[in-house]
């Protein structure tokens, strides 16, 4: 059912891409626009079916959109969401995928105070994706029953937060509403801390011993394959929650440690078992 009559996706790469597939597959605008910085990564989103159309051209890009999402990366997206506040319509909802919230937020709500007239943002965090990022990896399903985190503050309008809800919701991801501030404190846990420890253990293993890596090795760096530039900027825009994680993982693996020096046994045992306990809770359970 039709929700918008143009949505534009700002940055269409793996999740950009995959809005736009997951938006054309359920009809939810009668079109979607994709707004790219250079002519060859819009060439290959329109082979690939993910837009109706694309320009280079931000004005033309956005001035008719109802919904307006940024698929760019963290660090840019406050700029971004500058430039669409002056050219975007009166009424036009903009959204974003950005894995931090309350620094995104925070800087896109100054460029509203600044506005003038009636454009409304409502930040998102889809917790779906892949170590890949070309739209050329783009699936109409990677939103089908993955959580989706949408902020609200006090400067919130309530219709488009309802619009931004109900948007995610038809592509099929389960939606739950909270703040900035403890977004990133759940974030940090279930998705930063995972991609430093992914990227610290990759980092540690001497090269002389990767060859011998089997599945155990592949399955925990897998996201170690992520783009650094990216994830950098993720991770100094949530420092100080990813912070607070790191000094909780450190006290349970040291733990461990002093278990193992010990030779005590049944104090590993306990501790394995509370971690597998949690990890099939989140296979099997979800």
């Amino acid at each position: 059912m039709r929700q918008f009559n143009n949505i534009t996706i700002i940055g269409v790469g793996l999740i950009g891409g995959s809005i736009g597939l997951a938006i054309k597959k359920r009809r939810l605008s009668k079109d979607v626009i994709g707004v790219f910085r250079r002519g060859s990564t819009l060439r290959k989103a329109l082979l690939h079916k993910a837009v109706d159309w694309g320009t280079m051209d931000m004005k033309e890009g956005v001035s008719d959109a109802d919904l307006v999402i940024l698929a760019t990366p963290v660090a840019s997206i406050p700029s971004v969401a500058g430039q669409v506040i002056k050219l975007a319509k009166e009424g036009a909802v903009i959204t974003d995928v950005g894995s931090t919230k309350r620094w995104i937020v925070e800087n896109v709500e100054r460029h509203l105070r600044r506005g003038a007239r009636a454009v409304y943002f409502v930040g998102s965090h889809p917790m779906a994706g892949s170590e890949r990022t070309s739209v050329e990896f783009a699936k109409d399903n990677l939103f089908d029953k993955a959580s989706c985190i949408v902020t609200k503050t006090k400067r919130t309008n309530t219709r488009a937060l309802g619009a931004v809800i109900n948007f995610w919701s038809s592509l099929g991801a389960k939606v739950t509403a909270m703040s900035p501030v403890e977004h990133d404190r759940v974030a940090a846990f279930i998705s930063h801390l995972p991609h430093l420890v992914s990227f610290s253990l990759a980092g540690t293993v001497a090269d002389k011993y990767i060859s011998y890596g089997a599945e155990g090795f592949g399955d925990t760096t897998r996201v170690a394959s992520s783009d650094p530039k990216l994830w950098a900027d993720i991770f100094l825009t949530n420092k100080e929650e990813i912070l607070r994680s790191c000094r909780l993982f450190e006290r349970y693996i040291g733990g461990i440690e002093k278990a193992l020096s010990r030779g005590d046994r049944s104090r590993i045992i306990k501790m394995l078992k509370t971690a597998k306990t949690k990890r099939d809770k989140f296979v099997y359970e979800k």
